[in-house]
């Protein structure tokens, strides 16, 4: 190809019963499209997962537009209503028309449950583009490959995580293009910092500072994405942060399963790092901290980098059950990471934590009982229900009791279905427990 070729990267529409854009980013879509753009591609971005401007908070978070939307007929008998959340189907068409048609597009799928919108635009582009090679990636087909190969028509490649020669040598070998660059998950400092000005406005930027976790709990699949933990330097977190203050970006958003994971050579490096840069920002944690992990030295650190909030993993406050998915935090650990947090100067209500609700045999009870202790705290509560994930040890061991057939279809992976409800835990019991956390947050 004597032309530099042209590459659009999409993050697609979801259809869902509930969908909120919690600091959404397709963080993976846009580092694969600064990797080709590197290589001299033009590289261009259509997220379809469109935002209401008018009701943006503060933090940089807004809801999804959204529509009604039909009900998969595999999901009827659920009695659950769908929406799809982003831009409408027909302004997905008019986006696509007023592009150049692309050499490649990519097309990302992140929840297991959301493959109706990845496969709906890999059929349009396929359609619109017929000369155009495409490809689906993401958290999805890495986690559901089988599937993700039938159910993807329109693609000429599905590559999961650890695909990243294979998806190389196609990109290579259908554009007759020598990629300058083949970064590998195992050096993230390989990677150039992810295409986020393709953004005409930027609200916030993720940062992603490392692959992988130290710790096998038993409903998350992160070992399975990215079998050991390798970590980004902490001057590479600190010039991502330079690159992007420079070009107007005040909010981040750290992404880290193991943040304070030996804190004393990766997160309070980084943190005193940030406290001592001449402009100030905001950081925001999605992904909860280690409770069990925090120091006195490392809450300062947090509160003099800039974070706006801490949100910390609690799950649940039953020590049986907290050895039974991991154990990474007892309440003894919890309360004092509360109170150590408290000291440095986080007032009420900017301590979160996720409580776990709807787990394998769990009991109402029991949750209820995990919020009551966290709230008790002064903490405020974010109800996290169970989504189950292939791969993970409480999928292989309890699937066969859920309500639906999720190991045959992802679609009755979304926990807004509530796969496990049972007799102990009854859909009424989750009802009773959003309000009971409502309430128990407004005291706070």
């Amino acid at each position: 190809m004597n032309r530099a070729p042209k590459v659009l990267v999409i993050n697609p529409p979801i259809y869902d019963v509930a969908a909120y854009s919690f600091w959404s980013a397709p963080l993976g879509l846009l580092q694969v499209g600064a990797v080709l753009r590197e290589s001299g591609m033009d590289v261009e971005l259509l997220d379809c997962l469109a935002e209401k401007e008018e009701k943006r908070k503060d933090d940089g978070r807004a809801p999804f537009i959204s529509r009604r939307a039909a009900t998969p007929d595999a999901l009827k008998e659920t009695g659950k209503k769908f929406r799809r959340y982003g831009m409408a189907a027909d302004e997905v068409e008019r986006r696509l028309g007023s592009l150049g048609p692309p050499d490649l597009v990519l097309v990302t799928c992140v929840m297991t449950y959301w493959y109706p919108g990845a496969a709906e635009v890999a059929e349009v582009c396929r359609e619109r583009f017929p000369g155009a090679k495409i490809v689906v990636g993401g958290i999805y087909p890495s986690l559901c490959y089988d599937h993700a190969r039938k159910q993807m028509r329109g693609a000429d490649l599905v590559v999961t995580n650890g695909m990243l020669d294979a998806f190389y040598a196609f990109v290579e070998e259908s554009l007759s293009w020598k990629l300058a660059l083949k970064p590998q998950q195992a050096e993230p400092g390989a990677f150039p910092f992810p295409a986020f000005d393709l953004y005409r406005v930027r609200y916030f930027v993720p940062l992603l500072t490392s692959f992988g976790c130290v710790y096998r709990c038993a409903y998350c699949a992160t070992p399975r994405l990215y079998p050991r933990l390798v970590r980004r330097r902490p001057e590479d977190v600190l010039a991502e942060i330079g690159h992007w203050h420079s070009r107007g970006v005040s909010r981040f958003v750290l992404y880290d399963d193991n943040f304070l994971f030996e804190a004393e050579a990766f997160a309070r490096p980084i943190l005193s790092a940030i406290a001592r840069l001449p402009y100030e920002i905001s950081i925001y944690n999605p992904n909860g901290l280690n409770a069990s992990l925090l120091d006195a030295q490392t809450a300062s650190l947090l509160a003099a980098a800039g974070f706006r909030e801490v949100r910390l993993g609690l799950e649940t406050a039953d020590p049986v059950l907290q050895k039974g998915t991991g154990g990474k935090v007892t309440r003894e650990g919890f309360a004092r990471a509360v109170e150590l947090l408290g000291r440095a100067g986080f007032p009420a209500g900017s301590i979160r934590t996720y409580v776990m609700a709807g787990l394998p045999m769990q009991r109402y009870e029991e949750a209820r009982a995990t919020i009551g202790f966290a709230s008790a705290l002064g903490v405020m509560v974010d109800l996290a229900t169970y989504t189950p994930i292939p791969g993970t040890e409480l999928f292989g061991r309890y699937a066969h009791l859920a309500r639906y057939p999720i190991a045959s279809e992802p679609l009755f992976q979304n926990n807004a279905l509530f796969p496990f409800a049972w007799d102990g835990f009854t859909e009424a019991d989750m009802d009773e427990l959003k309000s009971y956390v409502r309430a128990r947050n407004g005291m706070i």
